[in-house]
């Protein structure tokens, strides 16, 4: 081997080996969001087919609430990143995982509880796991602000951008176990019903799991010392008061506006558990393996970011997250173009044969432009606040997505049932579905509205955007600081 190709081998691994600088808890952090996140992706790969197969919830009914368990998500968040900033990490921690396994055991009892226990109906028993959906979204929502917190607080200023890497790709692993190694060996061996209530209960030991990795947690440490906030009356603020402080700062609300922007990209995200499982089943049928589908996206992710971590950080991060947007919303035209097209690969010759290759070719494009994106985007958000808010921005910054899930909900659950309806696929065969009333147009409207993200970022980037946001956030509050004083001088 030459040197020159050594010395690159050399320095490619060293790129992962700054990660030793943040220890025990940066690992510990990771092991609860790995654990977290096996939990949850094995929840959202079957939620929507739980809801309608074993909980007995309408075609339309099934989506809309899975999409009011990401909005409640969403609603719940704003107050939990200023507990987390106000009651420390891990009380926040137990408080969240608490709620979340009750949730989920209210989940994956109250079908069962309502119609065998108590006698009712099937639809009066849906009431118990509607008041599981909101319990569990409640405790899920401190998951994110605290873990991100967490990965800021325990790595260095060398190690960060690794370390957002490294988090991303290690809740990948999770994604990417979810789907063929948990899923589809629990639906094989339960069966197309039960099998989705061991899913659940799968991810309820999950949690537990990770809940055992926060008591381990040294919530006082800090990898750079200088972050460490020093406690005074000011700081003791309560969560309504500094969610008004936090609103007011110009580094917040430029922040809100660039999510605002990113909104079409980020719902296409969605989609993969909204009306992608229900998608699969009708266009393709019911043999149709969800698990192994749903692991491919994780797998070219955590394949990408194994080879190409060393290599993104030489990069702006502003620039990957338009490339990594364009990508993954120009991975939609694979599924608006009618599947006739697809006869012209060799071997192509049904419409489920045709359907299955645009499915397994988007896959891959769009996990391509995640991963060049998602990893960059939680760090910028993170990097924007200020050290002492952390939790308090990831929370807030919730806001747009708390606006749009739910219109994104009730479209997605609009669509499937007019252009993605039960027998389809018959139809399709037979050659009875035009353009407009098939899935396809479905995936033009979801195209347009991910175009739009890139777009925007491109042409607003100068003012909303910066590649060195803790600088800017630095210069905003060093202003407002300087215009306070002048104000309350101006005043005496």
């Amino acid at each position: 081997m030459s040197d020159t190709k050594q010395n690159f081998i050399v320095k490619y691994f060293s790129e992962f080996g700054v990660l030793r600088e943040c220890g025990k808890n940066f690992w510990l952090t990771n092991f609860i969001q790995f654990f977290d996140g096996l939990s949850y992706f094995t929840l959202i790969i079957v939620f929507s087919l739980f809801l309608n197969k074993y909980c007995g919830f309408r075609d339309a009914d099934a989506p809309y609430w899975v999409g009011m368990y990401t909005l409640f998500i969403s609603l719940f968040v704003f107050a939990v990143g200023t507990i987390c900033d106000i009651i420390g990490l891990r009380r926040t921690y137990l408080i969240g995982f608490t709620l979340l396994i009750g949730g989920r055991l209210i989940l994956g009892m109250g079908t069962d509880f309502g119609t065998e226990v108590l006698q009712l109906s099937q639809d009066a028993s849906r009431y118990f796991v509607m008041a599981g959906i909101g319990i569990m979204s409640f405790g899920t929502a401190f998951m994110s602000p605290c873990i991100t917190t967490s990965i800021r607080r325990f790595t260095t200023l060398r190690a960060r951008p690794t370390g957002f890497n490294f988090y991303y790709l290690f809740m990948n692993v999770g994604a990417l176990l979810a789907g063929f190694a948990i899923v589809d060996p629990l639906l094989k061996w339960q069966g197309d019903i039960d099998g989705l209530l061991w899913v659940i209960n799968f991810g309820t030991a999950c949690n537990c799991i990770a809940f055992v990795f926060t008591r381990f947690i040294d919530e006082d440490f800090f990898a750079v010392p200088e972050e460490r906030i020093v406690k005074t009356e000011k700081s003791a603020q309560r969560p309504l008061q500094l969610i008004g402080q936090v609103a007011r700062e110009r580094a917040f609300q430029k922040l809100i506006v660039f999510l605002v922007l990113t909104l079409g990209v980020r719902l296409v995200f969605t989609l993969q558990f909204l009306v992608m499982p229900q998608y699969y089943l009708r266009t393709i049928g019911d043999d149709f393996k969800l698990g192994f589908m749903n692991s491919l996206n994780p797998f070219v992710i955590i394949t990408g970011l194994i080879l190409i971590i060393p290599i993104l950080n030489k990069f702006s991060t502003v620039k990957l997250m338009i490339t990594g947007m364009s990508i993954s919303a120009c991975s939609l035209i694979l599924m608006a173009v009618p599947p006739q097209t697809y006869f012209i690969i060799p071997g192509i010759e049904t419409i489920g044969q045709a359907y299955f290759v645009a499915i397994f070719l988007q896959i891959l494009i769009f996990a391509f432009g995640e991963l060049l994106f998602s990893p960059r985007f939680s760090e910028y958000v993170a990097r924007v606040a200020p050290k002492d808010k952390v939790a308090s921005y990831m929370s807030l910054s919730a806001l747009p997505m708390f606006i749009a899930k739910p219109i994104n909900g009730v479209v997605g659950g609009l669509l499937v049932s007019y252009l993605c309806f039960d027998g389809i696929a018959a139809k399709m065969d037979t050659g009875h579905i035009g353009f407009w009333d098939s899935p396809e147009f479905m995936w033009t409207i979801y195209l347009i509205m991910a175009l739009i993200s890139p777009l925007a970022i491109i042409l607003t980037k100068d003012s909303f955007v910066s590649d060195n946001p803790e600088e800017t956030t630095a210069h905003e509050t060093d202003v407002e600081k300087d215009e306070e004083e002048n104000t309350v001088t101006a005043n005496a």
